[in-house]
């Protein structure tokens, strides 16, 4: 009994769904038609209007180009004949002033005054010019408006020198296309588009026509503008009445278009703001088929096709996570790159950036006590307290080779500095936890300088890598390798410190100059002793003035002094292996046995000083 009335009610169901189907899109063809003839009825109002806007145009430069050649012929030909001839005589400010109150000047003048009168409320400029040798320059032999300007400023109107065309002065007809035509063909023109005029706040049209004498040849030229104020008021004329007769069409067009937003763009409108959801990443927005028509199977396909992605987008970012680790997203920055994918062999960059290289030391020796298991397990504990204190410092690891580490420091080479002090601060952290283990400790050398690096990708097609290449890298990475000769914790160039403010942001001592390999000028190394151990830090900087003595005695070549004073320092401070150095280098050359350089001693005295 239920299930027959189901079956009944589910009939009836699909019978009145297919009735609202075809009636809806009965109504939504019905309604798209009213659509269309809004559509249409704007497009033919906006095309008048074009076809309005452009005969008018078309007649305001008919005005523009036949007044000045029908009024041309009012003017005086041998007063601008005489005008004319007297450009050809170079002249002062007094010899300028002599020609415009001469009778051709005000002749001329009050002729193109009456030329204008005859339009006076479009006519903004009238004047005369004359061609020049140059084609991209001519000259003005009169404007209707440079006398009565003249009268208002000597009456003490305040009124620029720019504001006046004074005869004679230049006119850059390079940047009027029209009238440089115009002079090239010898025939009138006029612009085929409005120009606007800052002066008046209003569009103009220029035109030029030739002034010819007896023998026909043009004595000058007639410039005019006319402004488009006819045109504007017969265009809102016509724009008023194109308005009331669209106004009904328009709201015939509103009913129409507001039954077919509800019928027609409420499940889009829905599905819309589904897609929207799902572009937020919500991958799990589905849509709910509430019809059996377009919008209803479209929601099924896309409730598919999300399915599909939601998939598909799980897999991709588990990828994309896996590559980040690989490839640092700073890296792929500064390429200008949004991801992995879109990185091509070959992609590179000049910057400016500071790099840091630390190593283990020893770690060969400590490596071969442990099983392959055991070096993995220990470097990875190691690297998982030195790679934060990179990034926290505004650093990005580029490579991990081995045991060592190679960052960069894009914005300020004081960040690599803190970040190394930071490091080995965690070092000695790490030791304690080791001590407690029963494992050795370790000790790390950390070498920094700044400089100028390319960075990009290094490999072949099937196989490619991000890297760095400069000297400035290969400087880093020998200063790391010298802090296991001087027994070191952080060594940098002196042109390093001195862009983070020298010696007054961090406790530093200037320990040698060194030819480094690969490089022809010798560098100052700079020991940063912020990063040493408390009690080491301490003896460092009480040694420190007998050192920095000591080193001027060296460097004065007084090699008895300077060793008397490295093995006073050795003594006190045995286990700082610079001072034994020293002593060593002493003896070497009070035995007279060449072959040790010593630099140029005065620069290096004065960085001693200023260190």
């Amino acid at each position: 009994m239920k299930d027959g009335l189901g079956k009944k009610m589910a009939a009836k169901d699909r019978g009145s769904t297919k009735r609202i189907l075809g009636f809806g899109l009965r109504l939504k063809i019905t309604l798209t038609f009213f659509v269309i003839s809004a559509l249409v009825g704007g497009l033919i109002s906006w095309s008048s209007y074009r076809v309005l806007s452009d005969q008018l145009f078309q007649e305001l430069q008919g005005k523009v180009l036949n007044l000045p050649r029908i009024r041309s012929m009012m003017l005086d030909r041998p007063a601008l004949a005489r005008l004319a001839s007297s450009l050809q005589v170079e002249m002062d400010e007094a010899g300028t002033a002599a020609v415009e109150q001469g009778a051709d000047y005000r002749t001329i003048s009050e002729q193109l005054n009456s030329i204008r009168e005859v339009d006076g409320r479009l006519v903004r400029y009238i004047y005369l010019f004359a061609p020049t040798a140059d084609p991209d320059h001519a000259r003005y032999l009169a404007d209707a408006d440079a006398l009565g300007l003249l009268f208002r400023r000597a009456k003490g109107e305040k009124i620029a020198d720019e504001e006046i065309t004074r005869f004679g002065s230049d006119f850059d007809i390079s940047l009027f296309p029209v009238a440089k035509a115009a002079l090239a063909d010898g025939k009138s023109a006029v612009e085929h588009e409005y120009s606007w005029d800052d002066a008046f706040k209003v569009n103009s049209v220029s035109g030029y026509s030739p002034v010819t004498g007896k023998d026909g040849k043009p004595l000058a030229w007639l410039g005019l503008d006319m402004t488009d104020t006819d045109v504007r008021a017969s265009l809102a004329r016509a724009t008023r009445l194109s308005i009331l007769i669209t106004g009904a069409a328009l709201c015939l067009s509103l009913v129409a278009s507001v039954i077919l937003g509800l019928l027609f763009t409420k499940g889009i409108i829905y599905l819309d703001r589904i897609v929207k959801r799902f572009g937020d990443r919500e991958f799990d927005a589905r849509a709910q088929v509430r019809s059996r028509d377009e919008v209803g199977r479209l929601s099924h396909s896309f409730n598919q096709m999300a399915h599909t992605i939601e998939l598909y987008s799980a897999q991709l970012q588990g990828l994309l996570d896996a590559y980040a680790r690989f490839v640092p997203q700073d890296f792929l920055k500064f390429l200008e790159k949004g991801s992995i994918v879109d990185v091509k062999l070959g992609d590179q960059v000049r910057r400016e950036m500071t790099v840091l290289f630390s190593d283990i030391r020893q770690f060969s020796t400590l490596s071969e006590s442990m099983s392959p298991e055991e070096n993995f397990n220990f470097l990875n504990s190691y690297l998982k307290r030195i790679g934060p204190e990179i990034r926290n410092h505004s650093g990005f690891i580029d490579k991990y080779i081995g045991d060592a580490i190679m960052a960069l420091f894009p914005t300020d080479p004081k960040d690599a500095i803190d970040s190394a002090i930071a490091m080995m601060r965690s070092v000695r952290s790490y030791n304690g936890d080791r001590a407690k283990s029963g494992y050795k400790p370790i000790a790390i050398g950390i070498g920094i300088n700044l400089g100028w690096l390319m960075l990009g990708t290094l490999g072949e097609d099937q196989r490619m890598d991000g890297s760095v290449i400069s000297d400035a890298v290969n400087l880093s990475s020998r200063f790391e390798g010298l802090t296991k000769f001087y027994g070191a914790s952080i060594l940098t160039t002196d042109a390093t410190l001195r862009r983070v403010g020298g010696p007054t942001n961090f406790r530093v001592r200037l320990i040698d100059r060194v030819l480094v390999k690969g490089r022809s000028a010798p560098v100052n190394i700079v020991e940063i002793l912020d990063g040493d151990a408390e009690e080491r830090l301490e003896l460092k900087l009480r040694t420190k003035t007998a050192f920095v003595r000591a080193l001027g005695q060296y460097h004065d070549r007084d090699f008895a002094s300077a060793h008397r004073s490295f093995c006073r320092l050795a003594v006190e401070d045995p286990e700082d292996r610079v001072f034994s150095i020293y002593v060593e280098r002493c003896e070497i050359l009070l035995k007279g046995r060449p072959g040790l350089g010593l630099g140029r001693g005065r620069g290096l005295r004065l960085q001693m000083r200023l260190l």
